[in-house]
């Protein structure tokens, strides 16, 4: 899968770049999509920490010239990981495999794959290089980290865990311009709903959207002084006043101010809302 693209997936890619060179081929990737829980376990809803075109662009920028995107359907599951690799090695001329540390394919995802590779390779001629694990603070590099992470809201370690600020994008659409009204417009984007979100709060965010670089102070939340309806992401951005509606809005989160509160009043709200423009503000300068 290498959802999310962390760093760990980052140093297998880099590793992937450079045995090819060293053997004259060209690196590539062949990424399962959608997640193999939607077939194996429908009743488990997939949470995704990046969208399929953004992380084919994060493997391309990390050092696979290709990527292919394997549909993963029932029949896929039931696939041996030795008939796989005959595919791959048939179909696009595999001649090395470079695995993770607890790489596991095929049908059951055995946990010998990697020497049941090695067998195969040496039968049919291709290599296989397998990685050691990439620890931050004693963890693993892995997308369950950075989940847990996102969901303590600790963007900090999201940050260091991806190599890079978490993002979310979307058009802006309408929302109940409530913001509007209290003095702090807002921009509300339509996030996919298996995309992964921060544990709900407001966060110090950089924008961009309409050719536009701006600070912002993002929600994500259900408004719970109002109406304590669905999720929401919307962004009060700094310094600009104009109409986004239909545009596309890429948000990088860069740190948690706060919690989600229910304030007691509008006014108390507001209040907070200019405290929490001012903690964005300062962050990001």
């Amino acid at each position: 899968m290498l959802d999310g693209v962390h760093r760990g997936h980052q140093a297998l890619l880099a590793r992937l770049s450079e045995e090819a060179r060293a053997r004259a081929l060209t690196p590539g990737v062949v990424t399962l999509h959608p997640h193999p829980i939607t077939v194996l376990r429908p009743e488990i809803a997939p949470s995704y920490l990046t969208s399929l075109e953004d992380r084919i662009e994060l493997m391309r920028a990390a050092g696979a010239d290709w990527v292919i995107p394997l549909t993963f359907t029932s029949d896929v599951s039931e696939i041996t990981a030795e008939d796989l690799a005959r595919a791959f090695y048939e179909l696009v001329r595999m001649r090395l495999m470079v695995l993770g540390p607890d790489a596991a394919f095929g049908r059951g995802a055995p946990k010998d794959t990697a020497e049941r590779m090695r067998r195969l390779g040496a039968e049919l001629g291709f290599d296989v290089v397998q990685i050691e694990p990439l620890m931050h603070d004693g963890v693993r590099y892995s997308s369950t980290a950075v989940r847990k992470a996102l969901a303590d809201g600790d963007m900090e370690r999201v940050t260091a865990l991806l190599g890079r600020n978490y993002r979310l994008s979307g058009p802006v659409v309408k929302g109940f311009e409530r913001g509007r009204t209290i003095g702090f417009p807002t921009a509300n984007i339509s996030v996919a709903a298996d995309r992964a979100l921060p544990a709900l709060g407001v966060y110090a965010t950089r924008a961009r959207v309409a050719d536009h670089r701006l600070l912002g102070a993002t929600n994500i939340g259900r408004r719970p002084t109002f109406d304590a309806g669905h999720v929401s992401v919307e962004t009060h951005l700094m310094d600009f006043e104009g109409d986004l509606y239909g545009e596309r809005m890429d948000i990088e989160i860069v740190h948690r101010i706060r919690g989600e509160v229910a304030f007691p009043s509008v006014d108390a709200l507001v209040a907070q809302i200019g405290r929490d423009v001012q903690s964005a503000r300062e962050v990001l300068e």
